[in-house]
C-alpha cells in the first residue's frame, strides 16, 4: 500500500495530538504501514504505533514533531525525524529503531530498554538517564555525533552509548556537567574531552573487542544520519576512552549527609542566598527542638488513667509524686499519640516549627 501523509495543520488548523494519534491507528486498521507526518508539535508519534500486521514493519517519516518521538515504540517500528526534535525522544523504547537528523531537547534515550537510537546532532540534559537492558532483549544502544547536556547517563543500568564528539574541539567535557552519577551498569563510549565525571565510574582505554564494536556500528550510524564522509575522523581510536562503572569493592566509600553537604554540594546550599544553613541534619524521628510538635499537659482536665504513659513509643513521659505530668524533651519526638489517646484530652500538640526553623 502507498505512504498515508497527515498534515499537523491545514489552512491555519492545527489537529490536536489526540486527533492525529487516533487519525493513525485507523490507518493502521485499514492495514497502512508507512507514514508521512508534517506535524505541527504534536507528541507520542510513533510510539504507541504498534504493528497491528505480523511480519510487516511501521516506518514513520516525520518533520516537526513535539515531545516524546517513539516514546515506547516497539521492535519493528522504524522512526525518521527530518530536523530537531523536544524532549524524551526515546523515551522507554522498547526496540524501535529511531533516526533523528538534527539535535534532541533534554532527557533523549531515558529509560531506553532495546532498539537503536541515532542523532545526528546534539543531546539536551539528562540524556541517555536510566538506560538498562533485559538479557532477553537486544541491547539498547545510543549514538550520539556531537556532545550531551549535563547530568547525562545518570543512574544507567545497561545498554550501550556512543558520544563521537564531533565538531566539539571547544568544549570542556562532550558529556556535559556531573554525568554518569549513580550508573551501575552498560558502556559508554566517548571521543574527546571528559570531564567531571561521577567517581563511582572509570574512564579507561579501548581494548580490540571495544574497537571492533566502534567499527561495525559506526558504518550502520552514519550511513543512517547521511555522514558517510567523517568515517576516518571517527575510527582514530586515540580519540577514544570507554566509560564503565567501578566494581562495588573500588567504589569510593560512602561519606555522611553532612559530609557531603559540606564538601560536594552546591556552595552555600541551594538556598544559599536566601538562609545560613548551619548543616543540622535531624533524624526522621527527632527529639528536642528538632520535633515538629511538642505535647502540652492540662491538669484541670487529667484524670489520671496513665493512658499516655502506657502508650507513649518513646517512654517520654513521667508523673511525679503529686501526680503531675510531663514529658521529657529528650525522649518525646512529637508523634501526638499522648493526644489521641487521653480521653479527657488533657494533652494537645504545640506547634514546634519556629524552633525548628
Amino acid at each position: 500500500m502507498e505512504k498515508v501523509v497527515i498534515n499537523g495543520i491545514e489552512n491555519n488548523d492545527r489537529m490536536s495530538t489526540q486527533a492525529l494519534l487516533q487519525l493513525i491507528e485507523e490507518k493502521l486498521e485499514e492495514g497502512y504501514t508507512d507514514f508521512e507526518i508534517n506535524a505541527c508539535g504534536q507528541h507520542d508519534i510513533g510510539g504507541s504505533a504498534w504493528s497491528r500486521t505480523e511480519g510487516k514493519e511501521l516506518n514513520f517519516y516525520i518533520t516537526n514533531p513535539g515531545q516524546r518521538v517513539g516514546a515506547m515504540a516497539r521492535k519493528g517500528t522504524n522512526i525518521f525525524v527530518n530536523g530537531s526534535t523536544p524532549a524524551d525522544v526515546g523515551w522507554l523504547n522498547s526496540g524501535a529503531n529511531i533516526v533523528v537528523k538534527g539535535d534532541c531537547g533534554d532527557t533523549a534515550g531515558h529509560c531506553a530498554a532495546s532498539g537503536k537510537i541515532y542523532v545526528s546532532g546534539r543531546v539536551g540534559t539528562r540524556s541517555g538517564a536510566l538506560m538498562k537492558h533485559d538479557p532477553k532483549f537486544e541491547t539498547p544502544q545510543f549514538w550520539i555525533l556531537k556532545n550531551t547536556g549535563s547530568f547525562s547517563f545518570e543512574f544507567m543500568g545497561g545498554g550501550i552509548a556512543v558520544v563521537c564528539g564531533y565538531d566539539c574541539a571547544g568544549l570542556k567535557s562532550v558529556l556535559g556537567k556531573r554525568s554518569c552519577v549513580g550508573m551501575v551498569g552498560g558502556i559508554i563510549y566517548v571521543r574527546g574531552n571528559v570531564a567531571d565525571i561521577a567517581k563511582t565510574v572509570s574512564l579507561k582505554e579501548l581494548d580490540d573487542e571495544d574497537k571492533k564494536f566502534l567499527k561495525s556500528g559506526m558504518k550502520d550510524f552514519l550511513t543512517a544520519i547521511d555522514k558517510k564522509g567523517l568515517a576516518d575522523t571517527l575510527l582514530d581510536f586515540s580519540e577514544w576512552h570507554k566509560i564503565e562503572p567501578l566494581p562495588t569493592e573500588e567504589k569510593v566509600k560512602k561519606v555522611s549527609v553532612r559530609e557531603f553537604r559540606k564538601t560536594q554540594w552546591i556552595e552555600g546550599g541551594i538556598f544559599g542566598d536566601f538562609i545560613e544553613d548551619d548543616m543540622s541534619i535531624y533524624p526522621l524521628a527527632a527529639t528536642g527542638k528538632g520535633r515538629l510538635r511538642q505535647p502540652v499537659w492540662n491538669k484541670e482536665l487529667c484524670v489520671d488513667c496513665e493512658l499516655c504513659m502506657k502508650n507513649c513509643p518513646n517512654s517520654a513521659i513521667t508523673k511525679d509524686d503529686n501526680k503531675i505530668y510531663s514529658s521529657c524533651d529528650d525522649k518525646c519526638i512529637g508523634c501526638s499519640i499522648c493526644e489521641t489517646v487521653c480521653p479527657k484530652a488533657a494533652w494537645t500538640m504545640k506547634n514546634n516549627q519556629k524552633e525548628v526553623d
